[in-house]
């Protein structure tokens, strides 16, 4: 074999080597990259789940709070209406 043709096996050989290197270093950072999503997408559904729960809470005590402006008013009318008997 000729001079240049052993330089020309031997650089292709040690492309090869680099080639495969960053092949397998992209699929394990692809690998990493979906377990993050994965934990990413885990996260943003708890977020979810707690402002879907905080906001079925706060309209509960919006509920809870009208209900007992409406007891007092009725308490009021009811307390009116038994002073008034009264007199």
């Amino acid at each position: 074999m000729d001079l240049p043709q052993i330089l020309l096996l031997t650089a292709i050989f040690v492309i090869t080597i680099i080639l495969t290197i960053i092949g397998v270093q992209i699929i394990i950072l692809l690998r990493d990259s979906r377990d993050t999503l994965k934990k990413a997408d885990h996260v943003i559904d708890n977020l979810d789940f707690l402002t879907t729960s905080l906001t079925r809470t706060s309209g509960t005590f919006r509920e809870l709070s009208s209900s007992l402006q409406s007891g007092m008013q009725m308490v009021g009318l009811i307390s009116k209406f038994i002073s008034t008997k009264k007199k």
